[in-house]
């Protein structure tokens, strides 16, 4: 699958934000494993239903939303990039183009990346470092290609299916 539909938008999913669910979603399904009655009461489990839900229900429905836009925290140079808050310390990053009805999932923080300010591993700044050496990339058409090839190539059992 080159992307996902949703609302008449392509949804794209960069490697980096695929390595992260790819993790998550394994930790999820072996929790399930050990204890099928108690799984999605474990923090993982909530934070891959709410990056679902972030995906499909925010993003999907208005990715040019205002309160997506993120001002100065990564640097003028990446304004372009927009983010939604979400379970207070997540932030999951992306890129969007009306003219191609595109969006491109960068980023997500976890657990070892809360928003804490002025922490070495600051969802913004560990991103904002990503960005600046290059993983993943700034520039529109490299960001998309880099995207449609992983999201072509990689399957995340678990992910985007409604049943973590």
């Amino acid at each position: 699958m080159e992307y996902l539909e949703l609302n008449g938008w392509k949804i794209c999913f960069h490697k980096c934000f695929l390595d992260q669910i790819a993790e998550l979603a394994q930790k999820v399904a072996e929790l399930k494993a050990a204890k099928p009655n108690e799984y999605h009461k474990k923090k993982e489990t909530k934070l891959l239903i709410a990056i679902e839900r972030v995906i499909e229900e925010w993003i999907a429905s208005d990715p040019l939303n205002p309160q997506y836009r993120q001002g100065d925290t990564l640097g003028d140079e990446y304004k372009h990039w927009f983010r939604v808050k979400f379970l207070q310390q997540f932030r999951l990053f992306y890129r969007c183009s009306q003219e191609h009805k595109t969006i491109i999932i960068g980023w997500v923080n976890d657990f070892d990346t809360l928003r804490a300010y002025g922490s070495k591993t600051d969802a913004y700044k560990v991103f904002a470092e990503m960005l600046k050496a290059g993983t993943p990339p700034d520039d529109w058409n490299t960001l998309l290609n880099a995207a449609k090839k992983a999201t072509a190539t990689n399957t995340i059992p678990g992910f985007l299916t409604r049943q973590p």
